[in-house]
């Protein structure tokens, strides 16, 4: 199971990979373009493919979609655990 950090690394590349530059920590995924409302449901898509995070639909929110750190927190709470 991977840590924050790498968590974290994962999601920056992710978005290097997909609109072409790395957010820090703290940067606005929504004001910096990273997402919109369509690239959410691409990005709960990633999230689940990858990391296998179950995220429920009253978690999907601006504010834990807004920065890696919040991303990451979701993550880490919603990764599951039996294998």
């Amino acid at each position: 199971m991977p840590n924050i950090d790498e968590i974290k690394q994962e999601l920056r590349g992710h978005f290097k990979t997909t609109v072409g530059f790395e957010p820090s920590e703290s940067d606005n995924l929504f004001d910096k373009g990273a997402l919109d409302s369509f690239g959410v449901v691409e990005f709960l898509t990633f999230l689940e493919t990858r990391f296998g995070a179950v995220i429920a639909i009253e978690d999907v929110t601006e504010a834990q979609f807004s920065t890696i750190q919040s991303v990451a927190d979701l993550v880490l709470r919603n990764m599951r655990t039996d294998g």
